[in-house]
């Protein structure tokens, strides 16, 4: 609030309050687009509502387009706070304009009460187009319906009037969301009309702590707010921009199953306090306030076994576990209803470790331990996926602490047998299953295994390379394609021509193109000559590729426009366009042969947004990024065998470095450069193929 404006508020609250009469406090805040009234704050004037006299509007005056808005404030003068409507206008003329100030008139429906202000500047008669207004603030009532009306000083006799209805600060605004977990973002939505300010947080108790570096944002109607983890605890709080407002808060992944997820562990932290005296010890907090239940496990392998006589539950000062054997291998387990978490402590040395190693009918049990402890073994014979126990425990004690390494011998009848080892003087300990190594008895069986498994591969890759070798040099089959096109210019109908002589002389296809054919399409006519073409395709399940452009596009629009039973009648050579579409609309209006449609298009020349919708349920090629694509189509023909169609991308890579394709290349770039410019070539196509 600038110093004028502050000293306004305090003589009207002051000339108020000294009256007796209502208290009613305004404020006038005005500001200036282009700095027309820089410098002219000390010459308002501000005065009850006077009758004006109507004067002719000057030539351009457009009052229509300024605007007046209102929003609702909260006055807060001891001892509650008041809602008031605050009253923007934005001036707006084609032309500068005289304008020595306005009146605003306030009317309440509810109430029946009405209320002025009029605002002057003395002294200051510079014609401006660009103003703003910003009013504060008319009484009114929560939930009220209001009407607003702004005119000029002098009045031009034209107004500004807008209703609105007064927003209650005291409930919060309705709010409705969506989650989109692929993106982590949540989208709220509010009623349009209302400003409000949204925001994530995870609530902990009575407070709802907001997500960190994720700011307040004031919305219209629709945002998109980000989220790092989705927790039971994250709720959106949405509340007006006004102090004290209330706030709607809601919490919609209480008893969500994704809220219990490896996100709700991943967002915790667990401190790993001092182990001593064969006690361990972990402290769990995380950004929402759950109990979860903890529990110590063994891991071996993918799984952590679980000592259940371990578990206790939660406490704020830390999981407390004592007697346990402190080991790499002991870990934490959390549960919290539906979900667990297994955390091992950040250590990779422990107190004691064992080897073993064979010697005739003996395991030799090495033990290296760094505290005084016992420990027991025991063997278990392999019996599936489980060792069964076979033998009495055996156990060795180190009294003190020592250097020195224990030693436990374990007489076996068999290579079958293992053995399991354990801590025996503390009440929770995993046990650790150690099997010998046979593998040296097995070295020749492996090296006849690996020459065998050589020979198979290098017969298998053989017999591909000369498959592909003879696919490559010489394909086995062959596809008749019938190519249709528009003709945009010469120069287009060389590209086709590049393009057909690529199909056929490079994949070997049976092309039916009209320029190739142009003696028998003069002789029997267009229509006759594409239907008995379409005909033969059928019959050898071929292809039909049509070649789109944006000429096309226009020509399809043309074509579309009119009474389609009458492209019949065109029987020129220059009409197999709309011929064509003819026979294309009967065969997707009986809804058959669509299969053997396709359609290509040149990048540079024209994209897939310039293809009609009735081409929707066939494929498309863009050339010539798609040609592997177009390759494997025409090449995958009913009965073909599965490595043939594996080698087709060995043909489309062999092709795509061909001079021909190079040459396409050439003909597209052109193509390209002569319709950037709006210009068209004429160049003659080469039919002698």
């Amino acid at each position: 609030m600038d110093s004028m404006s502050r000293r306004l508020f305090s003589l009207c609250l002051m000339s108020a309050l000294l009256s007796g009469g209502r208290s009613e406090v305004r404020k006038i805040t005005k500001h200036s687009a282009y700095g027309d009234w820089a410098g002219h704050q000390e010459r308002l004037d501000i005065g009850s509502f006077t009758r004006q006299e109507q004067v002719e509007a000057p030539e351009g005056f457009n009052l229509s387009l300024s605007r007046l808005q209102m929003s609702t404030v909260l006055l807060c003068p001891p001892p509650k706070c008041i809602p008031c409507v605050q009253v923007n206008v934005k001036i707006n003329n084609p032309v500068p304009v005289r304008i020595e100030g306005v009146q605003i008139h306030f009317f309440e429906y509810k109430s029946n009460r009405n209320d002025g202000i009029q605002v002057q500047w003395r002294n200051y008669t510079q014609p401006l187009n660009v103003a703003n207004f910003i009013y504060e603030c008319f009484e009114s009532e929560a939930g009220s319906r209001v009407e607003v009306m702004v005119k000029t000083i002098p009045d031009y006799g034209q107004r500004l009037t807008e209703g609105y209805t007064v927003e209650d600060y005291g409930i919060g605004p309705e709010v409705n969301y969506s989650v989109l977990p692929q993106k982590k973002r949540i989208i709220i939505t509010v009623p349009p009309g209302h400003v409000v300010k949204a925001m994530l947080c995870y609530e902990r108790g009575l407070v709802c702590r907001e997500l960190k570096d994720h700011s307040v944002q004031l919305i219209n109607t629709t945002s998109s707010l980000p989220y790092e983890y989705l927790l039971p605890c994250l709720c959106i709080q949405v509340f007006y921009p006004g102090l004290d407002s209330h706030r709607t808060k809601i919490c919609p992944f209480t008893n969500s199953p994704e809220a219990f997820g490896p996100g709700l562990w991943r967002s915790s932290n667990f401190s790993d306090l001092a182990h001593r005296d064969n006690n361990m010890a972990v402290r769990f907090s995380g950004k929402c306030y759950i109990k979860p239940r903890a529990v110590l496990c063994w891991k071996s392998n993918q799984s952590c076994e679980e000592l259940e006589e371990s578990a206790i539950g939660f406490l704020k000062s830390g999981y407390v576990f004592k007697s346990v054997d402190i080991h790499s291998q002991m870990c934490y387990k959390f549960k919290y209803k539906n979900s667990s978490h297994i955390e091992c402590r950040n250590r990779a040395d422990t107190d004691w470790n064992v080897t073993l190693a064979m010697e005739s009918n003996k395991f030799l049990l090495t033990f290296a331990s760094h505290i005084p402890a016992s420990f027991s073994a025991v063997l278990c014979k392999l019996v599936g996926e489980e060792c069964q126990n076979t033998s009495q425990i055996h156990s060795i004690t180190q009294k003190k602490l020592s250097t020195q390494k224990l030693l436990m011998i374990l007489p076996v009848e068999s290579q079958e047998f293992c053995v399991r080892v354990w801590r025996s003087d503390v009440t929770f300990s995993g046990k650790q299953l150690l099997c010998p190594n046979y593998s040296r008895h097995w070295i020749g069986l492996g090296l006849l295994g690996t020459v065998a498994a050589l020979a198979v591969m290098m017969m298998f890759i053989y017999i591909v390379w000369k498959i592909t070798t003879k696919i490559v040099s010489a394909p086995l089959w062959k596809r008749t394609v019938l190519v249709m096109y528009s003709p945009d210019s010469e120069e287009h109908k060389t590209l086709i021509c590049a393009f057909a002589d690529i199909l056929k002389t490079e994949l070997h296809c049976n092309v039916i193109l009209d320029l190739w054919d142009s003696g028998r399409v003069a002789e029997i006519g267009i229509i006759s000559w594409l239907y008995s073409k379409r005909e033969l395709v059928e019959r050898e399940g071929g292809k039909i590729l049509i070649i789109w452009s944006k000429r096309s596009q226009k020509m399809y629009n043309q074509w579309s426009a009119l009474d389609r039973g009458s492209q019949l009648e065109f029987s020129d050579l220059h009409d197999l366009f709309n011929t064509s579409m003819a026979c294309v609309f009967n065969d997707f209006l009986r809804n058959r042969r669509i299969k053997d449609y396709s359609i290509i298009y040149f990048d540079g020349l024209c994209s897939k947004e310039n293809i009609p919708e009735i081409f929707t349920k066939i494929s498309k090629y863009r050339m010539l990024k798609d040609f592997p694509s177009l390759v494997h189509t025409l090449l995958s023909a009913p009965g073909l065998p599965c490595s043939l169609k594996l080698s087709t991308k060995f043909l489309a890579r062999k092709i795509r470095q061909s001079e021909k394709m190079q040459m396409l290349r050439d003909r597209i770039e052109q193509c390209t450069k002569l319709q950037g410019r709006g210009l068209l070539c004429c160049e003659e196509c080469d039919w002698s193929d």
